[in-house]
């Protein structure tokens, strides 16, 4: 069995949009083909996300969807990590690329980069492979990858073991109460970034088990950027970064969202805008 073959791209999202099946389609291109297997777990969306899910089932873009009722508990903006967990759960090869559908890989050449991250993971210090757009700089070079120890669940290549054990070992009796309980009391957040217990999780097991994560540094020839925009708003975006129009401006930075310069009327329009506000800043 192929590295591709033995692995399950995970996704999890709320309001399927147009621009799903694009998303889903560039990650096969990304991996150079299919993956074995492609879960989708949606977080109590409307008839028309649904209905767009069930058609990419159809389609065979899609292998095992999960389906939520709005009214469910579990469909709470505070809550998505509930789906983010299922997602995983779900998968049932080895390897798991967890992925967001407002995400976007690009890349030309670094053909066996799936296998020689999968190799990567095999060391035992190593908990999964992520990209660089996370909640600080990195902590060093470590052989060709820059090093980490959060993940993010825009993108993050992981054992599917490492996986369930991190959620045992650290949300397991949060898990077990059906998402019920007391949030975990060791996973210090502000609570407005409690929806991102997972990724907490992940950070906190490596952080006790002294492992790492890793991020391919970013390049014309390689990115991943979260772009945090969905429908006819992220087509439009996806033109731009697929001519890497700009993208050098958000090579590994953290927090980094995806916007190209401005251009034509739009750019004329700021500039205006700008020239405007810095008069009345100097008539006050």
């Amino acid at each position: 069995m192929s590295a591709r073959e033995n692995l399950t791209l995970s996704m999890s999202g709320f309001g399927a949009t147009r621009a799903t099946r694009r998303v889903i389609l560039d990650w096969f291109e990304f991996l150079g083909g299919r993956p074995g297997e492609v879960v989708y777990v949606d977080g109590g969306s409307d008839r028309a996300s649904m209905s767009r899910l069930v058609a990419l089932v159809q389609e065979g873009l899609i292998d095992r969807l999960e389906l939520l009722n709005p009214a469910h508990f579990e469909n709470d903006f505070h809550r998505c990590y509930i789906q983010e967990y299922r997602s995983g759960l779900l998968a049932s090869n080895a390897c798991v690329m967890f992925v967001k559908p407002d995400t976007l890989p690009f890349r030309v050449g670094h053909d066996s980069w799936l296998e020689e991250d999968l190799r990567t993971l095999d060391k035992p210090n190593v908990f999964a492979i992520t990209l660089g757009h996370l909640i600080a700089p990195p902590l060093g070079a470590n052989e060709g990858y820059l090093s980490h120890d959060f993940a993010s669940l825009n993108f993050s290549l992981m054992k599917r073991e490492s996986f369930m054990q991190a959620m045992r070992g650290e949300i397991g009796a949060f898990i077990d109460s059906n998402f019920r309980a007391e949030f975990p009391a060791h996973i210090r957040c502000e609570e407005k970034y409690r929806r991102a217990l997972i990724e907490w999780a992940w950070q906190s097991h490596c952080k006790r088990h002294g492992l790492v994560t890793l991020s391919r540094p970013e390049s014309r020839e390689w990115t991943i950027f979260h772009l945090n925009k969905s429908g006819g708003n992220l087509l439009s975006l996806r033109d731009r970064y697929r001519a890497r129009d700009g993208v050098e401006l958000f090579f590994d930075k953290p927090f980094a969202l995806y916007r190209p310069p401005d251009v034509g009327l739009k750019k004329l329009g700021k500039s205006i805008e700008n020239a405007v506000r810095r008069v009345r800043k100097g008539g006050q």
